[in-house]
C-alpha cells in the first residue's frame, strides 16, 4: 500500500449516484400528472352521461328529456 491509500481508507469503492436531482422531479411530476387525470375522467364520465341522457334511452323507453320536449311541441 503506499501512503496516499493508507491516508484515506475505503478508496477503491467508487459509488456512483446517477440520480442526482431526478428524485426531486419525479414526484411532482407524477403527482401532476395524477391530480391532472382525476378531473379530466371525471368531465369525460358526466359528458357521456348527459349524451346519453338527451339522446334517450336504447331500450325503447322514454327518458325525462325526451318526453318534455314532446309535451312542450303539442300532442
Amino acid at each position: 500500500m503506499t501512503e496516499l491509500s493508507r491516508s484515506r481508507p475505503g478508496h477503491e469503492t467508487i459509488v456512483l449516484n446517477l440520480f442526482i436531482g431526478r428524485d426531486d422531479m419525479i414526484e411532482p411530476l407524477l403527482c401532476g400528472i395524477v391530480l391532472g387525470l382525476i378531473p379530466v375522467t371525471l368531465v369525460g364520465l358526466f359528458v357521456a352521461a348527459w349524451n346519453q341522457y338527451r339522446r334517450g334511452s336504447a331500450l325503447g323507453g322514454c327518458s325525462a328529456a325526451v318526453r318534455c320536449c314532446r309535451s312542450a311541441a303539442g300532442p
